[in-house]
Parts: C-alpha cells; sequence; structure tokens
C-alpha cells in the first residue's frame, strides 16, 4: 500500500512511477549478495592470480605515494607528514586524514610496505568495491527499476575496469566511489524522512566522506538542493533540516580544521594543496596534462624548496604563480580548461602516464562515456525520478579536476552513477524492441493490437 501511494505521489509531481521505491523480490538481500560476492571474487582474482600487488608490473599503479609516505611517518611516531618521501618535512594537510591512518593502521601490524600490509590493503580495497554493488542496488530502487538495478550491479561485479583502482592503487579510490554511492542512495530517502534523523545521519555520512576524499564536497549542494526542492513541492519544511544536515557535518569535518589552523597557523580546509595542484596544470605552454616534473614527489629543487618554505608558503607561492597566468592569458586558461573537460571523459590521460593492461580492457572508458550521452537524454524524457540529482552530480563533480588536471581513475567515484544511468538506458530501449517485436507478432497471428499510451 504504502508503494502504491508513493506512485501516486510521484505520478502527481510529474515523476515516473515505476521508479518508485519497492520492496521488489528481485532486490532482496538475497539477490544483493551474489553479485557482492562475485565482485569481491573477480577483484581476488587480479589480485592474487595476476599478482597486481607487485611494483614491477607494466600498468598504471601507485603503491608508494603520499597516502604511504604519510602512513609511514604516522608509524615512525612524526605524526601526520612528510608526503613525499620519508625525510620529515614538518606536519602536512597535503592529503585528508582518513584514509592515511588507516593505511597507517595496516602498516603498524603489518610493516610498512611489506608485501603482507599492501596485499591486505588491496583486500580491504578489494571488499569496499564489491560492497558498492549494495547501494547501486539501493538506488535503482528509487530510481532506475530492478532490471536496471540487476544490469548496473552485474557489470559492477564483472567487467574489469571497475574492478581496476581496487588492486592497483593504494588511494582512497574505491572507498570514494562507495561513499558516493551511499550518499546518493541516503539522499533519495531524505524527502521522505519522517523525523530529523536521517537528515543528522546524512551529515555525519558527508563529513566522514570529506575526511576521505574532499572532492566529494561537490555532492553536497546538489543533494541538499534536490531534497529540499523536493521538500518545497510537497509543501513541508526545508530550511532546518538542509542546516541539520550541515552542521553535523561540519561538526565531523572540525576537528581536522582545528588541527590545521593549529599546526599551520592559518585555517585549511581538509586538504592544503589545491592552489599547488592548480599550479600543475596552469602555466604558459601547458598541455593541461599536470606536469610531474615539477612535483616535490620527484624534482628535488622543488622538494627542497617545499621543505625550506614550508607546506602553506610553498603551496600559497605556486597559487600565485597560477593566478598570474591566468591573468596574463586567459584564454590559453580557457582553451585548457575545456581541453581538460575532454580528457576528464575520453580517457586519453592513459596515453600520458604509465600503459594500463590490457586485461582491464582501457578501451571501455571512453565507450563508458559516449554510452552515457543518450543515457542522459533517456533519463531526462523519461522524467526519472531524481533525474536532477544525476545530473548535478555528473555536472558539479568534476568541477576540480576541469581546472586543475584529470587522470582516468577520478571519474570512479561516480561510475555507479553513470553504471546505472546507462542500464537504465539498455532497459527502456529493450522494453521498446520487446514491445514491437510483441506487436508484430501479434500482427503476423492475427491478433488485434492495443497500444500503450506514451509515458
Amino acid at each position: 500500500m504504502a508503494t502504491s501511494a508513493l506512485a501516486e505521489e510521484q505520478e502527481s509531481f510529474g515523476l515516473d512511477a515505476s521508479a518508485a521505491p519497492t520492496d521488489n523480490p528481485i532486490l532482496s538481500w538475497s539477490t544483493t549478495l551474489l553479485p557482492v560476492l562475485v565482485a569481491l571474487a573477480v577483484r581476488l582474482f587480479f589480485l592474487l592470480f595476476m599478482k597486481t600487488y607487485r611494483s614491477d608490473r607494466i600498468d598504471d599503479i601507485c603503491i608508494s605515494g603520499e597516502t604511504t609516505n604519510i602512513a609511514a611517518s604516522i608509524v615512525r611516531g612524526h605524526g601526520f607528514s612528510s608526503p613525499f618521501n620519508d625525510v620529515y618535512t614538518g606536519p602536512t594537510s597535503w592529503l585528508a586524514p582518513a584514509y592515511p591512518y588507516f593505511v597507517a593502521l595496516v602498516f603498524r601490524f603489518f610493516g610498512i610496505l611489506t608485501r603482507a600490509s599492501v596485499i591486505f590493503i588491496f583486500i580491504v580495497q578489494s571488499v569496499f568495491s564489491a560492497l558498492t554493488v549494495i547501494p547501486i542496488f539501493g538506488i535503482a530502487r528509487r530510481t532506475v527499476g530492478a532490471r536496471a538495478g540487476l544490469l548496473a550491479a552485474w557489470t559492477w561485479a564483472l567487467f574489469p575496469w571497475f574492478s581496476k583502482w581496487s588492486v592497483t592503487w593504494v588511494w582512497d579510490t574505491s572507498l570514494s566511489a562507495l561513499l558516493l554511492a551511499l550518499l546518493f542512495w541516503h539522499a533519495l530517502r531524505l524527502p521522505e524522512a519522517p523525523n530529523r534523523k536521517s537528515w543528522i545521519g546524512f551529515g555525519a555520512l558527508s563529513g566522514v566522506a570529506l575526511l576521505v576524499n574532499p572532492a566529494l564536497a561537490t555532492f553536497l549542494p546538489v543533494s541538499l538542493g534536490w531534497s529540499c526542492f523536493e521538500l518545497h513541492r510537497r509543501g513541508r519544511k526545508w530550511v532546518k533540516p538542509a542546516l541539520t544536515s550541515l552542521l553535523v557535518c561540519l561538526i565531523v569535518i572540525s576537528p581536522w580544521l582545528v588541527r590545521n589552523r593549529a599546526v599551520f597557523g592559518h585555517w585549511v580546509f581538509l586538504r592544503s594543496n589545491f592552489g599547488f595542484e592548480f599550479a600543475l596544470g596552469n602555466y604558459h605552454a601547458s598541455l593541461g596534462r599536470g606536469w610531474g616534473g615539477s612535483h616535490p614527489s620527484g624534482n628535488q629543487k622543488e622538494f627542497r624548496k617545499y621543505w625550506q618554505m614550508g607546506e602553506f608558503e610553498y603551496v600559497r607561492e605556486r597559487q600565485a604563480q597560477a593566478i598570474q597566468f591566468v591573468r596574463e592569458y586567459p584564454s590559453e586558461f580557457l582553451s585548457l580548461t575545456v581541453k581538460r573537460v575532454a580528457y576528464f571523459w575520453d580517457g586519453s590521460a592513459m596515453d600520458y602516464l604509465k600503459p594500463v593492461s590490457w586485461y582491464w580492457i582501457p578501451s571501455s572508458f571512453a565507450i563508458v562515456s559516449l554510452l552515457l550521452l543518450p543515457a542522459l537524454l533517456v533519463a531526462r524524457r523519461r522524467n526519472l525520478h531524481a533525474w536532477q540529482m544525476f545530473f548535478g552530480t555528473l555536472l558539479l563533480y568534476p568541477l576540480p579536476y576541469y581546472l586543475t588536471f584529470s587522470q582516468v581513475r577520478y571519474r570512479h567515484a561516480v561510475e555507479p552513477l553513470i553504471l546505472l544511468l546507462i542500464a537504465y538506458a539498455a532497459a527502456e530501449v529493450a522494453g521498446k524492441f520487446a514491445g514491437s517485436f510483441n506487436s508484430l507478432r501479434q500482427m503476423a497471428l492475427g491478433h488485434p493490437v492495443t497500444r500503450q499510451p506514451e509515458a
């Protein structure tokens, strides 16, 4: 009865009633568990049989980097510091705190960058990636429907590309995808929340997500904007619930903000390095790719400069250089930004870094982006429930990378949403073809054909 009522309510708002929440057994927990286990098995296959934990493979990998350097510094008793190597360079906020602390915990038990520690981290990341199936089903239940949800979940579980980052990069990439999918799923329930507990929970989860990956902050205005608009259309109060979520989120991240203020003497929002990343992709005659030759991790001159100046002043100087470039060459900056929009979606960044191993099927990256375009059109034309939140997320999430530079792994956080939209479009097209085939069959058999009204 509740599902029927909600379907009627959605139709009254001009929404696709088929997208209403449902307790359809096709999306039951027993059905969900199997693709989760299969997804985990696929990732462990790559890890253990393709030996993706080995750092001497030819592939786009990152086993030793800023995350592991900071984690090693924590284990050695130097605190959250030294992002570029084992030389102590003072406190850092180069990365958000959650993931380096997780890696440090692993290092404390298994050793710093030992084979055992790397394999254990990749196993945990594989669990994160496999568990993403659950919010994929949850989002499908409230938006694209059961058929599309099954298609998206099984594609996520089985297709190699979506396994790659969990077993090749010691980074927050897989956890970020899981957290964004969970946030999206939670946001879909906010307009129906009977009290503010759901809004408090959303704020807390958002705070945790920001402590893992601050780039996920772009989802906050999209999700709260959509949820508040839904409440407004239903004649319900929306200001206090939204402020409650924002306040709880701020409370969750505030200890890290206070820590940054204490160690740097300035307010730093979660990560300190945006100005540096902006400079890495923006300078005269730049390709807009982010030139690693001027990075302190690979350039000794830049490293010494970072060490001597301190992180805050170093980033501020590099940011000033980039802003000066924008002022002197505005048209070049605009041209680079347009190129980076294409780079984010076309997968060409793979040609700029280490080659990606064939078994990940890297050519699929551009194909998925291409399929997204008609999928967005179908979602809009069919008035898919929460299509605004899908569109807004895909519009805002890449913005920091359009301004700085892009790598192919950056898209991974929104790939569960992309798969859901593509699966929805595929299910709709398949349904159209099936309907046309049945009509032709009935005509061939001499049966009258009853036309269904257009949705």
